[in-house]
């Protein structure tokens, strides 16, 4: 019996168009969602997703716990990508100025849902 390389039993992700980017992870873009994509990716890097089923407008966390169970079961949507935890923070900032800039309100969870 064949046995799949382990990047084929990654959940498959979901990025918008438009990611946020950090200044570092913007750099390596291609790259980075690449090895995200394939499971290779070890430390460092943050992806900010929409959360499934909670009331968090945006939730950011390493891109190696994608390799778990849960994220084969539930697709994620990814909105954007980090070097460091820094950087997702700064992210998640730039992400309220422009839904503020954009809505004029502060309903980040529809407005991180219109992203999509």
């Amino acid at each position: 019996m064949k046995t799949l390389p382990y990047y084929d039993k990654m959940a498959v992700m979901r990025f918008i168009e438009n990611l946020y980017l950090g200044e570092m992870a913007g750099r390596k873009a291609k790259k980075l969602k690449r090895k995200i994509q394939k499971g290779s990716l070890t430390t460092g890097a943050y992806v900010l997703c929409l959360p499934d089923d909670s009331a968090e407008p945006v939730e950011f966390f390493q891109a190696r716990l994608l390799r778990q169970d849960y994220y084969k079961r539930h697709e994620p949507c990814i909105i954007g990508l980090a070097a460091d935890e820094d950087e997702a923070i700064e992210l998640v900032s730039r992400i309220i100025k422009d839904c503020i800039e954009k809505t004029g309100s502060l309903s980040l969870r529809q407005y991180t849902e219109s992203l999509t």
